[in-house]
């Protein structure tokens, strides 16, 4: 879509990894102050509010997903509001802001949004952040089921390995990610409630206190899938130990057997006088009583169900 969208007497201005030349533009044509210009050319900005005489400036940063190594990254979103336009300028591409862009602005021109309230800079922007909130509400469902997956793989010993624990770090590493993303949200929602009262005189906090219900369910089901990961860890980390004593059992029980019969074997090598060594069948004796005591202590080691 084109970069400036006019949606009634309102302008939408959207960029994706702004060049110089598109930040230069910003600050000639809507005379943003020194600050923004600095925040807006910085990475990492953190998350932040910031209310001047003629606009509220914002810093928030929502997960994107990295479909090639499945991990999420922060995508910053700096946006710049004004009474009659809204800046959004994103780090990353992401299809969700397109699509609020096209389907907004088809139902403002089919009038099936007609509310004056509802043509306003600060109805677009709660209408992003809901969107995005509303993807990471589905991106934790489908954590919840990876997890269960998960789960569900380190009770089948033949795939415990390396792989699964790759796949389970990544998790965790995941799930930090969006609890540092969304923890600074909540404040800085309560305070731009605030700071809309001096430039709209409409009544959207209802809208707003949705944005922080979800806020707070989404920290809550970050809290839930946390806990439920740091289980999962748990229980991979008793699961391989267990494995790896049933392997130390398996190997120990094997030189004890092997033991038996190097005893004996050394024995009858010694350069001496020793019983039985005039028979011509005694090393066949010699193999079978090995044999017998091996299958004994076999059977020994399997009642004691130590294999």
């Amino acid at each position: 879509m084109e970069k400036f969208l006019s949606i009634g007497n309102v302008t939408w201005v959207h960029f994706n990894n702004p060049s110089s030349h598109d930040i230069k533009e910003i600050v000639d044509t809507y005379d943003v102050h020194d600050i923004i210009e600095q925040d807006i050319k910085e990475t990492n900005t953190h998350d932040k509010i910031d209310v001047y005489d003629e606009c509220i400036f914002l810093v928030l940063h929502f997960p994107k997903y990295d479909k090639i190594n499945n991990k999420y990254f922060s995508n910053e979103f700096n946006i710049i509001m004004g009474k009659n336009y809204i800046i959004t300028i994103t780090s990353h591409h992401t299809n969700h802001i397109d699509n609020i862009r096209k389907q907004y602005s088809e139902d403002v021109d089919s009038k099936d949004i007609d509310e004056e309230f509802k043509i306003s800079p600060y109805y677009i922007l709660y209408k992003i952040i809901d969107v995005m909130y509303d993807k990471e509400l589905l991106a934790l469902n489908k954590f919840n089921i990876d997890l269960s997956k998960l789960e569900d793989a380190i009770f089948d010993k033949k795939i415990l390995n390396e792989t699964l624990l790759s796949h389970l770090l990544t998790k965790k590493r995941n799930i930090v990610l969006l609890k540092h993303l969304m923890l600074p949200q909540s404040e800085i929602l309560e305070e731009l409630q605030n700071a809309t009262v001096k430039f709209y005189e409409w009544e959207l906090d209802v809208y707003f206190e949705d944005l922080v219900y979800k806020t707070n369910k989404i920290i809550a089901a970050i809290n839930m899938a946390m806990e439920n990961t740091e289980s999962i860890s748990t229980v991979y980390n008793i699961s391989a130990n267990i494995k790896t004593n049933n392997v130390i059992s398996v190997l120990t029980i094997l030189t004890v057997l092997v033991w038996i019969m190097t005893m004996i074997t050394w024995f009858y090598g010694m350069n001496v006088q020793l019983p039985l060594q005039e028979y011509p069948y005694t090393s066949f004796a010699i193999i079978w009583w090995m044999l017998f005591i091996w299958l004994l202590l076999l059977l020994v080691f399997k009642k004691k169900k130590r294999i």
